[in-house]
Formats: C-alpha cells, structure tokens, sequence
C-alpha cells in the first residue's frame, strides 16, 4: 500500500432520476478531486437511487456498457480519479443484479455484483458470484455492497487476496432523524470495526441520506483504521463529502504485530469442520 486519499460522497440519490443523480455525481467527483483525492466512493445503487416498491425495477435498469456507465468513465478521465458509483445493472438475459462499477482514467476496470442479496431485496436481484479486488495506483481495493460486511468470511477472503482498503457502499435505511441516525450508527459499531480490526484493513462505509421516497436514509459514513478507530464520519444527516487520508504506516504497523495481524496464526486446515456437527452434539441429540 501507499498513502492515499480517497473520498466518501454522502449524497441523496432519488429513484429513477438517473439525469440528476449523474450530475450530482459530477459535483461531488470535481470536489474530490480538487480536494487530491484518488478514489471516491458513492453509496449503494447511487445512480438509479434504491427501489422502494415492492416491484422488480426494471424501469431502473441499465445494461454494464450501456450509456450511464459510460458516462461515469467519462467522469473519472475527466477528473482524473477513480469513481465507484453503484447501479440497477440488467445483463444481456435480462436479469438484473446490484452492482457497484469502477471507473479509471475513461474506463470501465471492473464491475462488483453484490453477492449477499438479502431477503428483502431478493426478488428484485440476482446474487453476483465473483468477488473483485483492483487497485488505485498500489493501493489494493475492494467492495463489499451493504448486507456484505455481515459476512466476515468475505471480507477476510478480500483480506486473504490482498485488499487492504474495503469500500462498503449502503443503501441502509432508518428515519433521517437524530434517533435514526444514532440507531444505525449503533448497529454499525457491532460489526464493522471489527472487519477492519481482524483483517488488518481499511473500511470505508458510505450511505445514502435524506428522503426517498416511501424510505428514508440518515446517512451514517464512517472511516475505520485496520485497528478499528473511527478516524473519519460524515456530518449526520445532510449530504457531505468526506476527503480522508488512508496511512500507509499505519497500515504496516498493524501488520507488523504478529499478535494483531492474525493470518499470521491461522489453522485453515481445521476450519472445513467448522461446518459439521461434532460427534459430542450427535450424541446430545440420541
């Protein structure tokens, strides 16, 4: 890794107005870029905004190289950074997936299909069945869309791979008021200190905000060490731009110390059995 600063868009993201969204999209990357960021990172579905009928949004959806993406790759060689911007994608069989696209200096580098698709959005979405991981200059990178960080088995694999930087865009809903905020922020403390804390990385956690529809968004972006300090959030509850630097030293200091940096002492060779009973619980169930 090398030292690097990215950027976090906190922005609302109205559905179906792709138009607006995209140009919101071009603010908030201009921003960043005139701030020396390399990378920024906009929330869950940011440019299609999040469905919130119980409907299939094919209305929504837009095909990987279709013009929306297109316009995005435009953005990122016009400002000359990384754009992650996430969308209702529709594939050429017509089957739509959550999908968080990577645009670089005027191209489409990758495309991550959210793989943990939750029940409530399960018959809108496909699960995506490939993990990605790029890179911004030496800075290993990945994404894990929203439901993803409850799984620590992916991030640990990204870990594993090599990422060193985790980018977890949201469309995780709550009212936009203080309590809301403060629910959301407190579910979030449970879990994704800890993904960045076991795993040695950075997390980079971005949400929509404000109204949308019948759904409402408190916003909530939060900026996690590899020891799992919060050294960056948002201001709650309005649309804001964080720009952040990501210390490589920092980064090397926690990998450096065996007793933190735990792939270290891993015993993967026992961990197939984790899935099967033990013969102590088949006995307890004769």
């Amino acid at each position: 890794m090398e030292d690097i600063r990215i950027a976090a868009a906190q922005i609302n993201c109205p559905v179906g107005k792709l138009a607006d969204n995209l140009t919101k999209h071009r603010e908030y990357a201009r921003r960043a870029a005139e701030g020396g960021a390399r990378i920024i990172c906009f929330p869950e579905t940011s440019l299609s905004g999040y469905p919130t009928t119980d409907g299939v949004p094919l209305e929504l959806a837009q095909p990987l190289r279709g013009q929306l993406a297109q316009a995005v790759a435009d953005l990122s060689a016009e400002t000359g950074i990384q754009i992650l911007a996430g969308f209702i994608e529709r594939d050429a069989s017509g089957v739509l997936y959550n999908t968080q696209l990577v645009a670089d200096s005027g191209r489409l580098v990758g495309a991550y299909r959210k793989t943990h698709v939750g029940c409530s959005e399960i018959h809108r979405f496909s699960h995506g069945d490939e993990f990605l991981l790029f890179s911004c200059g030496q800075t290993t990178c990945a994404i894990q869309i929203c439901y993803d960080m409850h799984y620590p088995e992916m991030s640990r694999i990204l870990a594993l791979r090599g990422a060193e930087v985790i980018f977890a865009p949201y469309a995780s809903p709550d009212p936009c008021t203080e309590a809301g905020r403060l629910a959301k922020r407190e579910r979030w403390l449970k879990y994704q200190p800890a993904r960045a804390f076991d795993n040695s990385v950075y997390v980079v956690a971005v949400n929509q905000v404000g109204h949308n529809g019948s759904i409402e968004f408190p916003g909530t972006t939060l900026v996690y060490s590899p020891f799992g300090d919060i050294i960056a959030e948002a201001r709650p509850m309005v649309e804001d731009l964080l720009v952040v630097d990501l210390s490589a030293a920092a980064l090397d200091e926690k990998r450096r110390d065996a007793l933190q940096f735990f792939t270290y002492t891993r015993r993967p060779e026992l961990y197939g059995e984790l899935a099967r009973p033990s013969r102590a619980m088949i006995e307890n169930k004769k």
